[in-house]
């Protein structure tokens, strides 16, 4: 449909004044010099304009067939193209059809593709969101792995240090054992010099009898306190028993807090301290029995079951300082397979 306000009139005028350029006028010359229309208007008017020009030109001095040959002609001509003109415009409706729909569906598709890839970005923005997360995490457990070394050699070294505070005990029994060894020996010797003398102090011992009553009298009364400091020692097993086993507790509870293992080196180093205080008094009580002589044969003997009950608990002791360095290897083996994890983890996380 024509746009408002073109009408036969503008045709007219159009058409004139294109015949006045010395032009002839067509659809598109007449649009042109409109500045508006459709050629599916402008046409059929156009026709009807050179339809009657035609019929108001002078054709005086010319044979009227030839005049209406020449109208004729001049019609199929403008037929022909308004008809080409109209099919022109058909095809161009068509084609535009077309480029609309194809232009419908790459906006569809460039709609789409924007939504992916606000997806996209959406997906990588949590994807770095998480990875920063990660590597917090994994710091925070490289810090904690850290910690835990540093408490492991800590612990370590206590080790040490206790096994040298052993080393130091072994070597006082040793000294003990040579010294009681020599002891013996002695013991031996005076008793042979003894039953020598017997036959001819015979008659001296009876008058000795007195001295060795009132030395049995001594002796007993010495038995009754080792038999006292014997029970004591038993208590102090049991109570070391007892520690110990509120020890074992404590390692099944904090096998994973190295932190324990300085508590118990600590503990350790103090039962050391009273083996030491013991040994030390051992070995005062035995250089008295040496001085007493054979009189006192059985408070060595309890003194050598002191020492042996002494030496079994340093056993005992240095079992338990193994079971720690067992406990320590097997942190050592839960880092390595902790770290591998997290390398595992880390190598996972990068681009």
């Amino acid at each position: 449909m024509a746009r408002t306000g073109v009408t036969y009139l503008d045709i007219v005028q159009a058409a004139k004044a294109i015949k006045a350029r010395g032009e002839e006028p067509t659809v598109d010359r007449v649009r042109a010099q409109l500045g508006t229309g459709s050629k599916s208007t402008i046409a059929p008017l156009l026709k009807r304009w050179r339809s009657e020009s035609a019929s108001n030109t002078d054709s005086s001095g010319l044979p009227r067939d030839l005049v209406d040959a020449l109208k004729g002609l001049h019609q199929r001509i403008q037929e022909a193209a308004s008809k080409q003109v109209e099919e022109l415009q058909q095809e161009f409706l068509v084609q535009e059809k077309e480029i609309t729909s194809q232009l419908e569906e790459l906006r569809a598709t460039s709609n789409q593709q924007a939504a992916s890839i606000r997806d996209l970005e959406h997906r990588l923005s949590s994807t770095e969101a998480e990875k920063r997360r990660f590597k917090q995490s994994l710091q925070e457990t490289q810090t904690a792995l850290e910690k835990s070394e540093y408490q492991k050699q800590e612990a370590m070294q206590r080790i040490a240090e206790q096994k040298v505070m052993i080393e130091e005990v072994k070597q006082e029994n040793r000294d003990v054992r040579e010294h009681f060894e020599h002891f013996q020996q002695r013991t031996a010797n005076d008793r042979q010099y003894e039953r020598d003398q017997y036959r001819s102090a015979a008659e001296q011992l009876k008058g000795q009898i007195a001295v060795l009553t009132e030395q049995l009298t001594l002796s007993e009364r010495r038995f009754n306190e080792q038999e006292l400091l014997y029970k004591q020692g038993q208590a102090l097993i049991a109570e070391i028993n007892r520690e110990k086993q509120q020890l074992s507790e404590q390692v099944g509870v904090a096998s994973t807090e190295a932190a324990n293992l300085r508590e118990q080196a600590e503990e350790q180093a103090c039962e050391l301290k009273d083996r030491q205080a013991e040994v030390a008094s051992l070995r005062e009580q035995i250089s008295k029995l040496q001085r007493e002589g054979s009189s006192a044969q059985k408070e060595v003997q309890l003194q050598q079951s002191a020492l042996n009950r002494l030496e079994l608990e340093l056993t005992t002791t240095k079992d338990r300082l193994e079971q720690l360095a067992d406990e320590n290897r097997t942190l050592i083996q839960e880092k390595a397979v902790i770290q591998g994890q997290f390398s595992q983890l880390e190598n996972s996380l990068k681009p």
